[in-house]
């Protein structure tokens, strides 16, 4: 997991619990801030995890076994 994504979840969790311990009326904004810090936050896990885009996977097969199926 990358720094940013580190980041980014740590902010999920902390910023909501700032903005409610200031002000109890905020409760509303801070339960939408996080679900959209924890949004992106996660978009970036998705993006830190995905491979090189277009690089195709070879799968050799065993040419001694036979890949048809008996009945």
């Amino acid at each position: 997991m990358s720094e940013r994504t580190r980041f980014l979840f740590t902010g999920a969790h902390a910023l909501p619990a700032i903005m409610i311990a200031m002000n109890v009326e905020a409760a509303g904004l801070a339960v939408l801030s996080y679900l959209a810090l924890l949004g992106v936050a996660l978009l970036s896990a998705v993006g830190d995890e995905g491979g090189a885009p277009g690089v195709a996977i070879r799968i050799d097969k065993d040419e001694d076994q036979d890949i048809h199926r008996k009945r």
